[in-house]
């Protein structure tokens, strides 16, 4: 007989241990590829944004320090110190040789107050809804002095 017998476990115990293991590695690793799909979707979104801003704020920047800006067939040119220039297409915009790789669309002009569809413009509304929903940028300048004075009692 023995006497000085081994405390240890089963074969059917460690196989029971390994296949929980094994379910609770893969549930795990199943909640980890949940959490980066969000994370990549949330750092998409921020991405979007960011470049909409940066674009909204340098569309003000130049239109706040033109002199005259102009509207025909999906092109703005600015003109101030330096001419630049915005085409706007389905899938992307360009400013002077920058591609910006935003889906804007122009959906309306302004000039005094009035909606225009050609010609000088002093405002202008942009629809992002294709990047994000119910996305706007509505951009407008000043008119100086000497527009006034060469628009001919205008």
């Amino acid at each position: 007989m023995q006497k000085n017998k081994v405390q240890s476990f089963t074969l059917s115990e460690l196989l029971v241990v390994m296949i929980i293991t094994v379910i609770v590695v893969g549930i795990a690793f199943t909640v980890l590829e949940l959490v980066q799909k969000q994370i990549h979707g949330i750092r998409k979104n921020f991405d979007k944004t960011t470049e909409l801003n940066l674009f909204e704020q340098r569309l003000w920047q130049d239109f706040n320090s033109c002199n005259n800006v102009n509207y025909l067939q999906h092109k703005i040119q600015l003109n101030g110190q330096d001419t630049v220039y915005y085409s706007f297409n389905e899938t992307y915009s360009i400013r002077n040789t920058d591609t910006i790789t935003l889906q804007l669309n122009i959906e309306k002009l302004y000039f005094r107050g009035k909606t225009v569809n050609v010609g000088t413009i002093d405002a202008l509304l942009i629809s992002a809804e294709k990047e994000i929903p119910d996305y706007h940028i509505f951009v407008s300048g000043e008119n100086d002095a000497a527009y006034f004075i060469n628009q001919d009692g205008f």
